[in-house]
């Protein structure tokens, strides 16, 4: 559980929702593959650029504060929602990205209900 007032653990719960999600839609690669894409690995880099393109337009997180947060240039950021953007305009690739920010949402969702079982006792 996090705290929701904390944005700085609202931005990371957001964060790994994310990278776990776009890790089940991409179930050859690692979340570090996704974090840090290998040189040449364009499966990973297209998976890192859904990561943002959902911290972004479905987490509603400023883009300034994504290319704070991730150390990524404010250019790689717009590439990547450009990027995705541009993937959307085609029918299976939407819904295969619309399965991955749906489970984003879930995971983030039962990630600040969740109750600390010491909390109970």
């Amino acid at each position: 559980m996090f705290n929701p007032y904390d944005q700085t653990q609202v931005y990371e719960a957001s964060v790994h929702a994310s990278l776990c999600a776009v890790r089940e839609g991409f179930p050859h690669l690692t979340i570090r593959d996704i974090v840090e894409p290998p040189h040449q690995w364009f499966d990973a880099a297209l998976a890192r650029q859904i990561v943002m393109h959902i911290l972004i337009r479905e987490f509603g997180w400023p883009k300034r504060r994504v290319v704070e947060q991730e150390a990524r240039s404010r250019e790689a950021i717009n590439r990547a929602l450009r990027t995705i953007d541009d993937r959307m305009q085609h029918d299976r690739f939407a819904s295969h990205y619309m399965v991955m920010a749906e489970r984003a949402r879930s995971l983030l969702f039962m990630h600040s209900t969740q109750t600390d079982n010491t909390e109970a006792a």
